[in-house]
């Protein structure tokens, strides 16, 4: 990172705070460490981008720096189309006791009634591979929800391909 671009980085991180203190808003800052973990999600339904971020709007009201409310930082749509909704060193709402630390990625669509697209798992693949990379985060420190909290999530599909994924088994 240049000293422009953390320079810039900082002026955003002061908006921020007073957007917090003088506006009262509900807003996230992309000041955290490096992630170290990585959570696995399926939404449990079938709404798109939108639809999460007006629903997680009307439960938490957490604003993130990049504008949304989604709690994960990426969201994945059936077409395998890959949505930023937070900055990767910035506190989630996806995972209770997780989310300062970790990068929560959602696919849309309930796996417990049906199968994720053939895009979504590629699309997946290539997020995780270059999460992966870019903060040396090994693939043991992969996960789903349910191996931090009593969920059902990310459903047992999407859990067996994590679990392939983690093994280096990516047929």
């Amino acid at each position: 990172m240049t000293v422009l671009e953390k320079l810039k980085l900082q002026i955003k991180i002061i908006q921020i705070q007073l957007q917090i203190l003088f506006l009262r808003q509900k807003l996230t800052v992309p000041n955290l460490p490096p992630p170290t973990k990585i959570i696995l999600h399926h939404g449990g339904g079938w709404l798109d981008f939108e639809g999460v971020n007006r629903h997680h709007k009307e439960l938490w009201g957490f604003r993130s720096s990049l504008g949304f409310y989604v709690g994960y930082q990426y969201w994945i749509d059936r077409l395998g189309v890959i949505s930023q909704a937070r900055a990767d060193n910035e506190e989630g709402a996806h995972t209770k006791g997780m989310n300062k630390l970790s990068i929560g990625v959602c696919l849309m669509g309930d796996g417990t009634k049906a199968d994720f697209t053939i895009a979504q798992y590629n699309s997946l693949f290539i997020l995780f591979n270059r999460l992966g990379q870019k903060y040396n985060i090994l693939k043991s420190e992969f996960y789903g929800h349910k191996n931090f909290n009593p969920t059902i999530c990310p459903s047992d599909r999407l859990y067996d391909w994590l679990l392939k994924y983690k093994s280096g088994d990516n047929s």
